[in-house]
């Protein structure tokens, strides 16, 4: 009868590539650029959610290595603080959604040349133009505002 010390077990890494990067690593790399590839030639922005992605350990950590931390940086209080920064390779941005208790709840690398968070929304710019346009028309004729106020 066999013991389980008489099997033979060969150890495997994930990290045998030539540049010490995982398969998925290298593999989210590639589907990064052919996103920027998109990006330049269609206008088309994408991202990845990295909170789908089964990483092994290391894997995030050699991911955010790899593409670094750029210039541009903002945190966005809307339902807990969202952190996003664009990273060393430009359009490629990390986007981090806290909620108010400061746990993770997604975090993403988009592909675009802003990230979804910081446009204004359609409706908000609408709002914001009718009330700046009432201020103005307010002030260039304010006494139109008056007149039924002082009845002599």
């Amino acid at each position: 009868m066999n013991r389980l010390e008489d099997i033979g077990i060969e150890v495997h890494t994930s990290a045998g590539t030539e540049s010490g990067l995982s398969a998925n690593v290298l593999a989210i790399l590639h589907e990064i650029a052919t996103m920027q590839a998109a990006l330049v030639n269609d206008d088309t922005a994408d991202g990845i959610d990295l909170r789908g992605l089964p990483l092994l350990p290391g894997e995030y950590d050699a991911l955010k290595t790899v593409l670094g931390k750029g210039d541009l940086s903002a945190t966005i209080d809307a339902l807990g603080d969202t952190l996003v920064y664009e990273t060393q390779v430009t359009g490629v941005w990390w986007v981090q959604h806290n909620n108010r208790d400061g746990e993770r709840i997604a975090e993403l690398i988009e592909v675009t040349r802003i990230p979804e968070i910081m446009k204004s929304n359609v409706r908000d710019i609408e709002d914001a133009c009718t009330a700046l346009r009432e201020q103005l028309a307010e002030w260039r004729n304010p006494s139109a505002n008056n007149r039924g106020e002082h009845n002599e």
